[in-house]
């Protein structure tokens, strides 16, 4: 798949709801966003012919053939889409993915299943819930900026294969991650957390 974008063009990330969260946690979750990248984040609808392709047998969405057809969508150059979707997605030989995303791509797929620690039957958290995702987005974000997976455990492009991981890991770019990034990618020096609940 051929991809013309140039990576230090980004203007904007678009936030795709497809099987959506509910639309207040989309609304947190791209307000958090905006405080986190250099770009304006807005949310974005699907085409109501928009298919989910399932994993058979399995209670999944296919997170690389939900990505391909979030890609297929064609987000206009300097423009990235996030796929949030409520839906847990995995792969037919893995378990499961919290994200999804090509190097030097234009889409990302991330989930909010396994990030919203009722889950794992705790008690519901929103900013939690918010922080982890937004976390995610922003490290599959640094695979759409051609970053790969880090070693260093204080650096948000660590790979993460629990949610205890994502929860232990960096918040931010490493020194080394931060200076491979394109200057349209750049993050803001906002704070991590999202704003609390009042």
């Amino acid at each position: 798949m051929t991809d013309e974008r140039e990576p230090d063009d980004l203007e904007s990330v678009e936030v795709l709801e497809v099987a959506a969260p509910p639309r207040d946690l989309v609304e947190a979750v791209t307000a958090a966003l905006s405080r986190r990248v250099s770009v304006p984040c807005r949310i974005r609808s699907v085409p109501e012919a928009f298919q989910i392709p399932h994993i058979p047998g399995r209670n999944q969405a296919d997170a690389d053939r939900l990505l391909s057809a979030v890609e297929a969508l064609g987000p206009p150059v300097g423009h990235v889409l996030v796929a949030l979707t409520a839906e847990d997605i995995g792969h037919p030989i893995f378990t499961h993915f919290f994200g999804r995303a090509r190097h030097h791509g234009s889409a990302a797929v991330v989930s909010v299943a396994r990030l919203d620690p009722t889950f794992y039957g705790l008690p519901e958290d929103r900013n939690r819930t918010v922080l982890r995702t937004v976390l995610e987005i922003v490290h599959e974000m640094g695979h759409l900026a051609g970053i790969g997976h880090c070693d260093d455990w204080s650096c948000i492009m660590r790979f993460a294969s629990t949610v205890d991981a994502i929860d232990n890991r960096g918040q931010r770019f490493c020194p080394a991650c931060a200076a491979a990034l394109p200057p349209g990618f750049a993050p803001s020096h906002a704070p991590c957390p999202p704003d609390p609940e009042p």
